[in-house]
């Protein structure tokens, strides 16, 4: 069976850097959803001026991306948990403490609302729980990053892959941290 892992997380959990640092490890492809999703430009945009992706689009745009591909793929972004749960193997979702995670955002020039919009969907594990709803809570991985060094992180994904820890979901709760 061919690996398909989907790394995905609130912004600033630090996606990307996991998703190369894994994809090293197994040899695999690595792809950036937001990128192919400006690439094939399926998104239109909210009165904010925000980007909205197409799920549709971006489903069918991912299949074909990978549908040549035998070997492993590590495809990372926002929305990677959403992508058909007939291609994704795995699901690894990282999780970051608010406070953290807030001071990042600000570092990378999100205003305050969209700051505590995305604060407030890692209290409320939005992705955490959407994964779990799109391939069932034994293909999900939870992986709380705050303080773990991405090789730390993707040992420890390997690890439980092998059944060696277990990455269950529901272990990490920020909601006391911020309400």
């Amino acid at each position: 069976m061919r690996v398909v892992v989907a790394v995905s997380g609130t912004p600033g959990t630090g996606k990307s850097v996991f998703a190369r640092a894994l994809a090293k490890k197994l040899g695999a492809r690595v792809i950036d959803l937001n990128a192919l999703i400006n690439r094939k430009k399926i998104y239109t945009l909210d009165v904010d001026g925000t980007k909205v992706a197409s799920i549709p689009k971006m489903r069918m745009e991912f299949a074909r991306a990978t549908r040549g591909s035998p070997g492993p793929v590590v495809v990372e972004g926002l929305l990677a948990h959403l992508l058909p749960k007939q291609i994704i193997t795995h699901v690894v979702v990282l999780r970051t403490n608010p406070k953290v995670l807030e001071r990042r955002l600000r570092d990378r020039g999100y205003s305050v609302a969209k700051t505590r919009e995305n604060v407030e969907a890692e209290a409320l594990d939005v992705i955490l729980w959407e994964a779990i709803q799109a391939h069932g809570i034994d293909r999900v991985y939870e992986i709380d990053v705050t303080r773990v060094k991405p090789d730390t992180a993707v040992k420890s994904f390997l690890d439980a892959l092998v059944g060696e820890i277990s990455l269950r979901p529901g272990k990490v709760s920020w909601l006391e941290e911020v309400f």
